[in-house]
């Protein structure tokens, strides 16, 4: 976790986005599981709270070792904020607001980016396609 903005760089190049998951990431409604990951610049990292809080976002800087003071450090060298939310009604809403928010890089919604999803359920499999 913590490549959101390279993954989706790569998405966005890709000529067909194909998702592999388990069962256990299915929501019916993005947000569910209550936690929304936004990547910020660390020198943003205050206003980006402040603003996030704003849009009904409880932000919490990402730990390094999942405990303790150090931060986790993205592969671009940002910190990961993550986000206490509610189920999400417009995701796509959400997602402008986030990113126009100076010093944030990226989230982990893939609003309308994904062609294919593969979930396995044990030994079955269900493909998804847009």
């Amino acid at each position: 976790g913590g490549a959101h903005v390279r993954e989706k760089i790569v998405a966005a190049r890709s000529a067909k986005l194909i998702i592999l998951v388990g069962a256990e990431k299915v929501v019916e409604v993005l947000g569910s599981r209550g936690k929304l990951p936004v990547e910020v610049i660390p020198f943003g990292e205050a206003h980006c709270r402040a603003a996030l809080r704003s849009l009904g976002c409880e932000p919490t800087r990402r730990p390094a070792d999942g405990a303790g003071d150090s931060p986790f450090i993205s592969d671009n060298g940002n910190y990961i904020l993550d986000c206490k939310i509610a189920p999400i009604e417009n995701p796509a809403e959400l997602e402008r607001a986030i990113l126009e928010i100076p010093g944030v890089l990226g989230t982990g919604l893939f609003i309308q980016m994904t062609d294919v999803v593969i979930i396995q359920d044990g030994d079955t499999i269900e493909v998804r396609e847009r």
